[in-house]
């Protein structure tokens, strides 16, 4: 049996001048706790051209392809409703908390600017506690 690759990219939002990362909350008849953008790369799309559409779909903000940050980062997981392992390619995109957000009802319910510390421990998932650390240390790094 073979086993399916889901491609897919995920985006961390981060606030330069408040020092805050954007989380958010998952809508409860999906799933539970908070998390950060992540979807699917369609067959004709570049991952930073998904990374855009993903923005775009889950809290209404279009990015500039220019702000947007490769973290050399991946993660994978076993999607056991799916039945499909799922390849997360990680970027980084600067966003002012000051920006109007629409968020997307099926998937978000509530959104917040948290700190490192509050974001880390309020991120369900390992693999985006792990990206989190990995796009702090590269804030970090450049100061």
């Amino acid at each position: 049996m073979e086993i399916e690759i889901r491609s897919t990219v995920g985006v961390v939002v981060f606030d330069r001048a408040c020092g805050r990362y954007l989380i958010l909350r998952r809508n409860p008849k999906r799933y539970k706790g908070w998390g950060l953008i992540k979807g699917g790369v369609k067959p004709d799309e570049t991952v930073e051209s998904a990374c855009i559409r993903e923005t775009k779909e889950e809290i209404g903000i279009t990015l500039d392809a220019s702000v947007l940050s490769n973290l050399s980062h991946q993660s994978a997981y076993f999607d056991n409703t799916k039945q499909k392992i799922v390849l997360v390619r990680w970027f980084i995109a600067p966003l002012s908390s000051a920006e109007s957000l629409i968020l997307e009802e099926d998937e978000w319910v509530a959104h917040r600017w948290a700190t490192y510390d509050e974001a880390l421990y309020e991120l369900v998932w390992q693999t985006q506690q792990r990206v989190l650390r990995v796009a702090h240390q590269n804030f970090s790094e450049k100061d």
